[in-house]
């Protein structure tokens, strides 16, 4: 985790690209998501795309990351009994589909809305994507580069937030071409970098190191 804090703490503001493995993507968003929040004063905003919000916040209770400040946006999940008693209830979108939506959402969080805004924008420090890659299953290749060229400047003319973004060049050359494009920095996450990495996971009350091949 070390490596991707500081990397993450030579900037503060702009998207990042990082070449990661899609069967790798949960394993990085949970260290991701563990150095994001081991920087006090840093709230920020999870979009989950591929898998409803409460399975990360689960992985996050189990891997003990602190998810105070957190706002999940849910575009999976139609329906969600068990964030009624949730710490971090979801803000829904229709559907994936319904993506583009999402930057006129976070915009009216500056407060051009009459609601209460589930986060003062100015405020947010960090924003990231479950998955990007599986937005091309809803939606046209056009569209999500829109719409990820729409989501840095809504985020990034209202706050110095970092934006993570994971795509797996192997597999979805196009995309990762796009968000490059966007993305000034990137951060190298290879196999050897992983290895080095860890997650701690509690389970029975027994604290342990979860390897690379583990969630």
């Amino acid at each position: 985790m070390a490596y991707l804090k500081d990397n993450l703490s030579s900037f503060d503001n702009g998207p990042v690209l990082l070449d990661v493995k899609s069967t790798q993507f949960v394993r990085v968003n949970l260290l991701l998501l563990k150095a994001f929040s081991s920087m006090p004063g840093r709230p920020g905003m999870f979009i989950a795309v591929d898998r409803p919000h409460h399975y990360m916040l689960h992985l996050m209770g189990m891997h003990q990351i602190d998810p105070q400040g957190l706002i999940f946006i849910d575009a999976i999940s139609r329906f969600a009994a068990d964030t009624k008693n949730s710490h971090n209830p979801a803000n829904r979108l229709n559907a994936p589909s319904n993506i583009d939506s999402l930057p006129s959402v976070i915009r009216d969080w500056a407060g051009n809305s009459p609601q209460p805004a589930p986060m003062e924008l100015h405020r947010c420090r960090f924003a990231m994507i479950d998955n990007i890659s599986s937005l091309l299953l809803y939606n046209s290749f056009n569209n999500v580069e829109v719409f990820l060229q729409d989501f840095i400047d809504v985020l990034t003319s209202h706050a110095r937030v970092q934006i993570p973004l994971l795509v797996d060049r192997e597999r979805n050359c196009m995309l990762y071409e796009a968000a490059r494009s966007l993305c000034p920095r990137e951060i190298s996450v290879n196999d050897g970098i992983l290895a080095s990495m860890s997650l701690t996971s509690k389970r029975n009350g027994i604290a342990r190191i979860v390897d690379s091949n583990e969630v």
